[in-house]
């Protein structure tokens, strides 16, 4: 097939896909921004409402209970995606998760901030939406590029998000107000997507039922359905996870140095910032390297190079070498979560590729969670570099788990 008989045949089975991967990463960019422009001030929020005594347990419960409902609620979202279309699911994640975040600053009491807080969960998952949204409207050639540069501008409005609130904070009376400009940004994402998303509509047969382990089973039935579960859990725990836990093994770094305060803002910024910009800079590399060798490379690498890069953190010394080591885990695995996603597409059952990422997503909102939960319980006992090492020794069970099922089935079609 010539090149322009193969553009014809794209455009003819996927009318839309140029302009879904230009308005998506924009909507996503809006809708990042929103999220993460409020989400650093919840503690000074949650303080003004008047609790002053154990604010960690308060913060600690709600975000783990946040993430527990996106975790349970993520999978139902994914069935009705395969059966009434995925723009509709984008949909509900933007303008449901920007309606729930306009009533937050109506809250006067903290169980009240606390109730509103959690209906943002239950619309959750722009992002994953998004990405089932592009698979089953982009030819396959181009998915890893138009899912890496729809997950590039999610990252970058996320990168954005607290430096914009940080600015806003200083200019408004209460920080609650930050919430209604956040639900506005994700309105405006929202109606972008309105406007001019569209997509061919692949349906499951049958009507939907909500059957969350039912559906979980059938997937699982699969042969490398599970590995791929459990990756994309642990590089959750790795990835966004530990976001909180590596500015807490910051300050461990900083405390034999006597550091002031001002170092301490400085080191804790810059290992999140040096994550954040070296993953803006290889997204879009990785998502031209996943249309050129597969997801199933691009995975097996990622994975390794998550191990290779969190090694360190057992032995450095110091805040400069976790900054260098960040950049280095930004730059060689920011192409995972996209090769995860399609890779689930690739093997999910017909009819069932949505359900199957809402259900990786879901395990990922789980990690998000569990993570610093989980260094919480370690860390005062046995320290960070315990929790590290546990991480780690997940993600190789994982890759090796991966790499059996791959060695199978070269087997199987030998």
């Amino acid at each position: 097939m010539t090149g322009a008989a193969a553009a014809d045949e794209e455009s003819r089975k996927f009318p839309y896909w140029r302009r879904n991967r230009q308005v998506v990463p924009l909507a996503n960019a809006l809708c990042g921004l929103g999220f993460s422009l409020a989400w650093p001030f919840v503690p000074l929020m949650v303080r003004g409402l008047g609790v002053h005594e154990n604010l960690e347990t308060w913060v600690g419960y709600m975000l783990l209970v946040f993430y527990l409902i996106s975790f349970v609620v993520n999978p139902i979202w994914g069935g009705i995606a395969d059966h009434y279309g995925r723009k509709l699911m984008v949909l509900r994640a933007m303008l449901g998760m920007g309606g729930a975040m306009m009533l937050v600053p109506f809250a006067q009491t903290p169980i009240w901030f606390a109730s509103a807080f959690m209906l943002i969960g239950v619309f959750n998952g722009f992002t994953p939406a998004g990405v089932a949204l592009l698979m089953a409207n982009t030819p396959p050639s181009r998915i890893g590029s138009a899912v890496s540069l729809a997950q590039t501008g999610g990252l970058a409005g996320h990168a954005l998000g607290p430096a914009v609130g940080a600015v806003l904070a200083a200019l408004i009376d209460r920080q609650h107000w930050l919430f209604w400009i956040s639900g506005g940004l994700m309105l405006s994402g929202g109606t972008l997507v309105a406007l001019f998303v569209q997509e061919v509509k692949q349906l499951a047969p049958g009507p939907w039922r909500p059957q969350w382990v039912g559906s979980l089973r059938e997937l699982l039935a699969v042969p490398r359905m599970g590995p791929l579960f459990l990756l994309a859990f642990v590089f959750s725990v790795m990835w966004y996870g530990s976001v909180t836990n590596i500015s807490v093994f910051v300050l461990q770094l900083l405390a034999a140095q006597s550091a002031d305060a001002g170092a301490e803002a400085f080191w804790v910024g810059a290992a999140a910032m040096g994550l954040a910009l070296s993953t803006l800079i290889a997204m879009p590399l990785w998502g031209r390297v996943l249309d050129r060798i597969g997801p199933a490379r691009v995975l097996a690498f990622a994975a390794t190079a998550t191990v290779v890069t969190h090694l360190p953190l057992l032995v450095l010394q110091t805040p400069l070498q976790l900054v260098l080591a960040r950049v280095a885990f930004g730059l060689t695995a920011a192409g995972m979560q996209a090769a995860i996603f399609q890779l689930l597409r690739i093997h999910a059952l017909p009819g069932m590729d949505a359900r199957a990422i809402s259900y990786a997503t879901a395990f990922q909102f789980f990690g998000m969670g569990v993570a610093p939960f989980a260094a919480g319980l370690i860390g005062p006992v046995l320290g960070m570099r315990a929790y590290f090492a546990l991480t780690i020794v997940l993600m190789l069970g994982g890759l090796v788990l991966w790499r059996k099922g791959e060695r199978g089935k070269i087997k199987d079609e030998g």
